[in-house]
């Protein structure tokens, strides 16, 4: 069964969370900058127009009362507190002009009005007051002296000053600009998710449907993609598995001639080592046909008490006569393909038995995580070298010779099995002597 990288579900996985998140921040970024220049624009715009509402509302006091006499000049500074002697700030063009215009509009004329900006005592009032405070002047045109007066205005509104109301809207504004924002990212990820969801079915059986093309156009061309190179990996490997099968079925016509003629060989001493030699070739010949079918067979996964497989494989070794025991269980039931199962754990302990001289077998449950445990009291193997030890047809010299038994394909087969029911071989020294082989089912590392 081809298969992509252990680290591709995880690196796959991450790649689309990371588009997602990363699509995400990029659409609630633009969408908050979009709502933060409306809402500066229309907070603005309501600055402006309640501070010409306070001016007009000023402005049509201020003309009332400019229209209620003859003399209209006299008539404002009777009735507003005089301003002589204060000190008058910068001029008001919003305030002259409202007036003005306030003025106008009752029919007054032949008064020039100017506000100017002051300090709230001007008005009467402390400094703390909630208020702001105008000087205004009004010159009559026919030269008559009038007293400058003072005038009390509302204070100005603040421009980001929201209310409760508003505040109560913004905030369901932003969560709902989020939540947009999160939907879209969602729905233009999902092409993505669901071609990494389909290139991990890849990984695991490449004898499944091909992915659907669907998506965006960099999208679909990569789904076209994954799906010619399942069909290429599939023509390459039921070729492969043919040759083999061809070749591994050749030579066995050969190879019962040679066993007949060696049975005729006088001298036992040849005769035996010849015979030998042969069991060897026709060994070798079918765990070559093996590894070669792994990769095209099928299994289906199942619930398997794990406890209940170590034992008998634990029995059936001990009966055949084999220093094998199965130390404890863990008392787990975990869904996985039972015969690969059953055949890395059967080279494990042939390996063991034949490379270490025993084997105990042991489960071991942390968390989510289970490890299946194969241990030998042999000799141990160099730390640098461990790894290679799953290379096809590589020995370790002498415990490792083709005179111990071994193909040098055993531990191969047992890390492609354990991939297949959906777990990890490593093999490390153990503390106080002996090899240690645990195949580990983490829940990353399911297979479906």
């Amino acid at each position: 069964m081809a298969r992509l990288g252990r680290g591709s579900k995880r690196g796959l996985g991450g790649a689309v969370d990371g588009s997602t998140v990363r699509l995400f921040a990029l659409v609630l970024v633009g969408a908050l900058a979009a709502a933060a220049v409306t809402f500066l624009a229309l907070q603005l715009g309501r600055h402006h127009w309640l501070k010409q509402a306070h001016d007009f509302t000023t402005a049509e006091r201020i003309g009332d009362l400019a229209q209620a006499d003859d003399d209209p000049a006299a008539a404002v500074a009777v009735a507003l507190t005089p301003a002589d002697g204060q000190r008058r700030g910068p001029p008001d063009p919003a305030l002259t002009q409202a007036v003005a215009q306030a003025l106008a509009r009752r029919g007054v004329t032949g008064v020039k009005v100017r506000a100017y900006e002051a300090a709230k005592a001007a008005c009467g009032a402390p400094a703390d007051a909630a208020l702001r405070c105008r000087i205004l002047t009004l010159d009559p045109q026919d030269g008559t002296a009038v007293a400058p007066v003072a005038v009390s205005l509302p204070p100005a509104p603040r421009p980001w000053n929201l209310g409760r109301d508003s505040a109560l809207l913004l905030a369901v504004g932003l969560a709902t600009v989020a939540a947009t924002a999160w939907l879209a990212s969602r729905r233009a990820a999902a092409p993505l998710a669901r071609l990494s969801a389909g290139a991990e079915a890849l990984g695991r059986d490449l004898d499944g449907p091909p992915l659907a093309v669907e998506g965006t156009r960099e999208v679909r061309q990569a789904a076209l993609a994954l799906n010619a190179m399942q069909t290429r990996l599939q023509a390459l490997i039921a070729e492969r598995a043919r040759v083999l099968a061809a070749v591994a079925h050749d030579l066995q016509t050969p190879l019962t001639r040679l066993r007949l003629r060696v049975e005729k060989v006088a001298d036992e001493t040849l005769r035996a080592q010849l015979i030998a030699d042969l069991a060897a070739m026709q060994h070798l010949v079918r765990e070559g046909l093996d590894l070669a079918r792994l990769e095209t067979r099928i299994e289906p996964v199942v619930p398997v008490d794990l406890d209940a497989l170590l034992s008998a494989l634990c029995e059936d070794a001990a009966e055949a006569g084999q220093p094998v025991v199965f130390v404890k269980g863990c008392g787990a039931v975990r869904p996985t393909r039972p015969l690969a199962l059953r055949r890395c754990l059967t080279n494990l302990i042939d390996n063991a038995v034949r490379h270490g001289g025993d084997a105990a077998v042991r489960a071991e449950v942390e968390g989510e995580t289970v490890r299946l445990i194969v241990r030998d009291h042999g000799p141990g193997v160099p730390e640098d070298r461990l790894e290679a030890l799953f290379e096809p047809f590589y020995r370790l010299d002498p415990s490792r010779s083709r005179d111990s038994g071994g193909s040098g394909l055993g531990l191969t087969i047992a890390r492609r099995m354990a991939e297949i029911a959906g777990g990890r071989l490593t093999l490390a020294n153990a503390a106080d002597g002996g090899m240690e082989a645990t195949v580990t089912f983490a829940p990353d590392e399911e297979r479906g």
